[in-house]
């Protein structure tokens, strides 16, 4: 059981890129441990809170060897498909809405124009919600030392962005009368999709290039020591 867990922290310290050294401290410390905590009648698997992928990307973000790395392409694609829910809802909004086929089941009434924008309004919420939860899982994934930086500055960031792109989409939308053509509904897509993932990799960048610069001006410490462990809360030691 012992070697199993290992190897599966091993793949995950390689997966987010610690380096071999400090991979093989890590798996030759959680050997110790682990074969100790067995020599005391107690379970492996528990000792690792029955995750032991989680349990190394934990670890290695507590002891501050995952480098830090763009991840650009998972992040933006993850951020995009995250926002495609309150996407689609407002382009149903600002094209829908006003359609005439959706005067037709009206019977010829308007939507009042307060009500649409509301709408829009609140699907965008929900869009920046959705790509803000689909960036922090990601880097969650890759136990990344700048995941909550990042998710801050996103969450600045793309309000303004995506009032941007909404009023792009809706003056293209109100140029063509809101009638369906492909060629314009592809542009009025694509342009918020654009605009999100744009402001994801360059706001993801402009972090990267500041925590590094951060990075480089704190002093190196003496030692390469380590925080201490924090243990699953199912291991009888830590109680």
């Amino acid at each position: 059981m012992t070697e199993k867990i290992v190897r599966r922290c091993r793949r995950a310290w390689r997966r987010i890129g610690v380096s071999r050294d400090d991979a093989a401290d890590m798996a030759a410390e959680l050997t110790a441990d682990l074969e100790a905590a067995e020599a005391d009648g107690r379970d492996a698997q528990s000792y690792v809170g029955g995750d032991p992928a989680g349990f190394a990307r934990a670890w290695a973000s507590e002891r501050g060897v995952v480098p830090l790395r763009p991840r650009i392409g998972r992040l933006v694609t993850a951020a995009v498909l995250g926002g495609v829910p309150g996407g689609l809802a407002g382009l149903f909004v600002a094209f829908g809405l006003s359609s005439d086929a959706m005067a037709e089941v009206l019977g010829e009434r308007d939507v009042p124009t307060a009500l649409i924008m509301g709408l829009y309004v609140l699907c965008g919420v929900f869009a920046w919600a959705g790509v803000l939860a689909g960036g922090s899982a990601v880097l969650r994934y890759h136990a990344d030392a700048a995941r909550r930086t990042t998710v801050l500055a996103l969450a600045v960031a793309l309000p303004p962005a995506g009032a941007a792109a909404a009023a792009a989409t809706m003056l293209l939308a109100r140029r063509v009368g809101y009638a369906y053509d492909p060629t314009y509904f592809a542009l009025e897509v694509a342009t918020p999709v654009l605009v999100m993932a744009g402001t994801v990799a360059l706001t993801r960048l402009l972090v990267i290039y500041l925590s590094n610069r951060g990075r480089g001006r704190r002093p190196v410490p003496e030692t390469r020591s380590a925080p201490p462990l924090q243990r699953s809360s199912s291991d009888p030691s830590t109680g």
